[in-house]
């Protein structure tokens, strides 16, 4: 049985229950390999959420419309599907459907007794179905689950972070004066797909210009590369189910020397986060240690530090001062510093991390340059 299957159903008993209906994207996802359409929130085809039936043994039931249903990538113990993208003239409709398989599916497997439901994401449809039956919140626990990774997890996040290093370079490369935000991003765009063999899941940052990079974060625009015009560039893809993260700046031709400091404030504040990253350390003493190396050079970050990854692009735990979370071997982190000057422009840096029983490993494959003269990825 799959080690993510097993967590679940941990997490199940530790809520005292015997059962869990799952529907949160990224819950599902975890139990059984099932991905929701990318960007769609939920599948135009579905009548609802995909939904995961987990006994506390660990086995699982995989719920979804036949139209989104990827066989190569479902790990169940069985799959009940209804049809979604022609439907049955005269029949209950999509939503009817739908309910009709997940009530099906219940029946079949026998849940019930203390079912464990994420309350958030769980639709009143699917609620009705279990009404008489004992409900707890499971959420917290399969949030705690996911935080550290199994051994096939972290692969998966390193070829998601090499993935990010095609992106990376391309951008580098392909950055030239007179081009705009969007058409360096379509040259991104187009190396992760050649790289992939496919399209990807993407968002990203891709900021230029003193104005654009001290906002932060933002898509790519109209905006024309100029000479001397600092760039960030944060790219997020999606592989296999798994996410990658990955942020670099510099400028486009040689920075003047406001930049270069905030480089290398941002650049140090990331060598702090390699030094001192290690099991044991809460989440907010880490953060608070990287932020002090930024605030002590006289910038701000008005972002987090970091955050978790893995079948979503933003997972628990969060890297901010106070965060009590105790960081523990197995983590895969995003750590990103920056340093961000209204009059000079923004930099962020960022490398993907698993925390070791020692320390830590730097999973992204790339180099980030002491300073802006040094070669490039």
């Amino acid at each position: 049985m799959d080690e993510r299957a097993l967590r679940v159903a941990e997490a199940i008993r530790s809520a005292g229950a015997d059962w869990a209906i799952l529907t949160a994207p990224a819950s599902v996802g975890y139990a059984t390999g099932h991905g929701e359409p990318a960007g769609a929130g939920r599948s135009p085809f579905a009548g609802g959420p995909a939904v995961a039936i987990v006994s506390a043994r660990g086995e699982t039931v995989l719920v979804a419309a036949d139209a989104d249903l990827d066989p190569g990538a479902v790990r169940a113990d069985a799959t009940r599907t209804y049809p979604a993208f022609a439907l049955p003239p005269g029949g209950p409709g999509l939503d009817g459907l739908y309910l009709g398989a997940v009530a099906a599916a219940l029946a079949e497997t026998g849940a019930g007794g203390t079912v464990a439901i994420e309350p958030a994401a769980c639709p009143d449809g699917v609620l009705s179905l279990l009404e008489g039956a004992m409900t707890v919140d499971v959420a917290a626990g399969l949030r705690d689950a996911r935080a550290t990774k199994t051994a096939e997890e972290v692969e998966r996040l390193r070829a998601c972070a090499a993935l990010t290093a095609v992106g990376q370079r391309a951008a580098r490369a392909a950055a030239v004066i007179g081009m705009t935000e969007l058409e360096l991003f379509a040259e991104v765009r187009r190396a992760l797909d050649a790289d992939a063999g496919g399209l990807v899941a993407l968002s990203a940052d891709l900021l230029s210009g003193i104005e654009r990079t001290a906002e932060v974060m933002g898509g790519p625009g109209l905006r024309v590369l100029a000479a001397g015009d600092p760039v960030i560039c944060d790219l997020v893809p999606g592989l296999a189910g798994y996410w990658g993260d990955s942020c670099l700046s510099w400028t486009v031709g040689p920075p003047d020397t406001g930049y270069a400091e905030l480089y290398a404030v941002s650049r140090r504040a990331l060598d702090h986060a390699a030094e001192t990253l290690r099991p044991g350390i809460t989440a907010g003493a880490f953060a608070a240690g990287v932020l002090g190396v930024i605030e002590g050079a006289g910038f701000h970050d008005p972002i987090h530090v970091g955050h978790g990854i893995g079948v979503t692009n933003f997972e628990h735990p969060r890297l901010v001062p106070g965060a009590s979370e105790e960081l523990r071997p197995g983590m895969v982190l995003m750590v990103e510093p920056g340093a961000y000057d209204p009059a000079v422009g923004g930099v962020r840096l960022e490398w993907m991390f698993l925390v070791t029983e020692t320390g830590n490993e730097v999973l992204s494959p790339y180099d980030v340059p002491q300073d802006l003269s040094a070669s490039r990825t």
